[in-house]
C-alpha cells in the first residue's frame, strides 16, 4: 500500500509538472503573436516574409485569434488586422477603393469570421485571395467576395489539410515497425505487465482538460524529451479526438 501511494504521488506530481510546463510554452505562444502583431503594426514591410514562411500546415500549430487578441490586447488584434486588410485592399488596382469606415467595418467582421482560426491563417488567406487561388474578381472587391465566397473556399482547403494530416498519423501509426521497444511491449502483455496501461492512463489525464492548440505544445515538449520521445505516439493519438 505504501508503495502504491509513492507512486501516486509522483504521477501527481509529474501532473502537476507537466501541466505547468504546458501553461508556460503556452503563454509564450500567445506573446509570440502578440510580439508580431506589433511588428506588423510598426512595420508592415514584414508582412511579404511571414507570407513566405507560412502555409496550410503550419497554421494549425499557432494560437487561435479568440485566445490571444482578448481583453486589453483588443485593440492589437484590431490594429493589426486593419494593417493587413488596408494592404490587402491596396494591392488591387480598382479605381474604386473603400471608405476608412468600411475597412473598419471589414476588419471587425474578419476577426469574427476568423475568430477560431489564427493571425497566421488570416495572413495566408489574404495571400491567397490576392494571388487568385480562391477565386478572381472582376468588378472589384468587397466583404461580400472576401467573407462570403473567398473565405469559405480557404477554410474548406484548410479542412482538407487537416484531413491529411489526421489520415498520415493514423498511417504511420499502422505502418510502425516491429522493433525492440515493440517486442518488449509485446513481451510485456504477454506477462500481464501492465506498464503501458499506466502510460496511457497517464496520457488521458494530463490531456483531459487541454483543447488541441494545448496538445500540440505538449506533444512538441515530449519530442524534445529523450526520455518521453519513446511515448510520442500514444499522445499523438490524442490528436484524433481533441480537436
Amino acid at each position: 500500500q505504501k508503495t502504491i501511494n509513492i507512486l501516486i504521488m509522483e504521477n501527481n506530481k509529474l501532473t502537476n509538472q507537466t501541466q505547468k510546463s504546458l501553461q508556460m510554452q503556452w503563454k509564450a505562444k500567445l506573446q509570440e503573436t502578440l510580439d508580431l502583431s506589433k511588428s506588423i503594426i510598426a512595420n508592415q514591410g514584414t508582412v511579404p516574409m511571414i507570407e513566405m514562411s507560412i502555409s496550410l500546415t503550419t497554421v494549425f500549430e499557432k494560437p487561435l485569434i479568440s485566445s490571444v487578441f482578448k481583453n486589453e490586447s483588443g485593440q492589437i488584434g484590431f490594429s493589426v488586422v486593419r494593417v493587413l486588410s488596408k494592404r490587402f485592399l491596396e494591392s488591387f488596382g480598382f479605381s474604386t477603393k473603400l471608405s476608412d469606415i468600411q475597412i473598419d467595418t471589414l476588419t471587425v467582421d474578419i476577426l469574427e469570421y476568423f475568430s477560431y482560426e489564427t493571425l497566421e491563417d488570416i495572413i495566408l488567406f489574404l495571400k491567397m485571395a490576392r494571388t487568385g487561388k480562391l477565386g478572381s474578381t472582376n468588378r472589384g472587391v468587397d466583404s461580400n467576395l472576401i467573407l462570403g465566397v473567398w473565405a469559405p473556399a480557404y477554410l474548406e482547403l484548410k479542412s482538407i489539410e487537416r484531413e491529411k494530416i489526421i489520415q498520415k498519423e493514423k498511417q504511420e501509426n499502422n505502418n510502425e515497425t516491429l522493433s525492440i521497444e515493440s517486442v518488449r511491449k509485446a513481451y510485456e502483455k504477454l506477462n500481464g505487465n501492465t506498464f503501458e496501461k499506466r502510460v496511457l492512463d497517464y496520457i488521458d489525464k494530463i490531456t483531459q482538460n487541454i483543447n488541441r492548440e494545448q496538445l500540440e505544445v505538449l506533444i512538441l515538449e515530449w519530442n524534445n524529451d529523450p526520455e518521453k520521445k519513446e511515448f510520442i505516439r500514444d499522445l499523438k493519438r490524442k490528436r484524433l479526438t481533441i480537436k
